[in-house]
């Protein structure tokens, strides 16, 4: 059973990213509630979900090289 009540839209949102090129991964976490995220700590499924999340940002996320940033 799906407690997640916006999963149509955001299936639609990764289709449409996809389709233009995004990367995208849609991980969808069942027989848990709405922002479930919010209970990391308290709900295992919370702390792997921001696990992987931080996993892509990781490797999505391009950050300035410190040394050439400009001093300031």
């Amino acid at each position: 059973m799906q407690n997640e009540i916006l999963l149509d839209d955001s299936t639609r949102l990764a289709a449409r990213a996809r389709a233009v090129g995004v990367d995208v991964i849609l991980d969808v976490t069942a027989d848990v509630p709405h922002v479930f995220q919010s209970f990391v700590g308290v709900l295992d499924e919370a702390d792997r979900a921001l696990d992987r999340a931080a996993l892509f940002l990781s490797q999505h996320v391009r950050t300035p090289d410190a040394a050439a940033a400009p001093a300031g």
